[in-house]
């Protein structure tokens, strides 16, 4: 009989047969490389040797600590993982092939499904216009390519969508104030009609997707779900506060107009404890199946409030105060790396990233951006070290990217 180092020994070789040789390193990726120069000696044989470990040894641990979107990366704080995080209904599909990325992306909305793989929307001039493009990697952000959008969406800015989301390599979402789907990777999409209202937030992970519907003349914003691989939405319970949605696995959190946290599951919703009772959720994230953190935000002024992180531990049914953020800025966002490392964004006069390392008791702004207040949005990571937000509007947008918990924040660079 064989014995288990000769097993292993050859799983391992035939796990690093499949890996793409030469992967770059995500510091690579932020600038152009240079095409002289060679790949440092052992560097092949090292990532496939590594590689193949990891996926060896530990999956079943990456899998079950780390299953969500957000999404992608799961934006809206919660956090993403190494893989898929909600497999496709019927077998995995490639979507539609590779086209050049137009000249001039600027990147409006991001999601990734892996540290490989991941869609950028955003714009591209198209003649005298500025027209809607989605762009595609495969190779964690070294390339980028674009694939096909329905005419109706391509059609010159605004044109009803605004932000992406993929729960798999088949499933998939144009959002904002529309809704499109697709569940064949991307090759046809189709409108989804049905909901009533306008999507205002959405986010997949855990087999789900969940949305917030909102309604004409209203503060406030239905709760809806459907499998990822079907068009079956169906509200999940009463009108809830359009903070937005952030998902942990098959557990997510909304915030109730009266400040509550609502737990959305297999089994509906459940309204839990006020976080904020004197002041205003601004920013919820979930970092674990079961502790959820939340920004309260107070007085406000003169660009500036008090932005102070509450934590929970059993699914926001109690809270404490773990600490405040720099009054800088006005809070858009909240992203947890870990249940102890989190990113608040927040602008007015210009933009800011704070972090905190400790669950709160220290923070250090980690990006500064000081023309007049840009926007952060999709701000969120896709495991405990790699980290996205986007940077400002259209045509001026810019992907940053982290690759140490969000010590630290780079422009990544959309190379053809």
């Amino acid at each position: 009989m064989r014995s288990f180092e000769d097993r292993l020994r050859d799983a391992l070789r035939e796990r690093a047969d499949s890996v793409l040789p030469n992967q770059p390193a995500w510091e690579d990726l932020l600038t152009r490389p240079d095409a002289a120069e060679p790949s440092p000696p052992g560097h092949r044989l090292w990532l496939a040797v590594a590689t193949a470990a990891v996926v060896v040894l530990v999956p079943f641990l990456v899998v079950a600590r780390y299953l969500s979107r957000t999404s992608h990366v799961s934006v809206d704080g919660g956090q993403g993982q190494v893989e898929d995080p909600s497999p496709p209904t019927g077998s995995p599909v490639a979507g539609p092939p590779d086209g050049s990325l137009p000249a001039g992306f600027s990147p409006v909305s991001i999601t990734r499904i892996s540290l490989r793989v991941g869609w950028a929307l955003g714009t591209s001039a198209c003649g005298t216009e500025v027209c809607t493009a989605l762009a595609r990697t495969r190779d964690a952000g070294a390339t980028w390519h674009s694939v096909p959008l329905p005419a109706a969406v391509v059609t010159p800015s605004p044109n009803g969508i605004s932000r992406v989301r993929f729960a798999n390599a088949s499933d998939g979402w144009l959002f904002g104030p529309q809704l499109w789907a697709t569940h064949d990777g991307g090759t046809s999409w189709h409108p989804v009609a049905t909901l009533g209202g306008p999507m205002i937030s959405l986010e997949a992970a855990g087999g789900r997707v969940w949305g917030l519907v909102g309604s004409a003349g209203s503060v406030s914003a239905t709760v809806e779900a459907a499998p990822v691989g079907t068009d079956d939405w169906k509200p999940v319970g009463p009108a809830t506060a359009a903070i937005g949605i952030t998902l942990h696995g098959k557990v997510g959190y909304a915030v109730a107009p009266d400040g509550a946290i609502i737990a959305l599951g297999s089994a509906g919703m459940e309204e839990r404890g006020v976080p904020c009772p004197a002041a205003t959720v601004a920013a919820v994230a979930a970092p674990s199946d079961t502790e959820v953190a939340v920004v309260c935000a107070a007085d406000p002024g003169a660009g500036s409030s008090t932005k102070t992180l509450l934590l929970s531990r059993d699914g926001g049914r109690t809270w404490s105060t773990a600490g405040a953020a720099p009054r800088g800025g006005q809070t858009s966002g909240l992203a947890g790396a870990s249940t102890h490392t989190f990113v608040v964004a927040a602008a007015s006069g210009a933009s800011y990233l704070y972090r905190t390392p400790d669950g709160g008791k220290t923070w250090k702004t980690v990006f500064t951006d000081t023309g007049g207040g840009a926007p952060l949005t999709d701000l969120g990571f896709t495991d405990p070290t790699h980290g996205v937000v986007v940077l400002g509007t259209v045509p001026d947008a810019k992907l940053l990217v982290s690759s140490d918990a969000g010590a630290t924040w780079k422009v990544q660079v959309f190379v053809p």
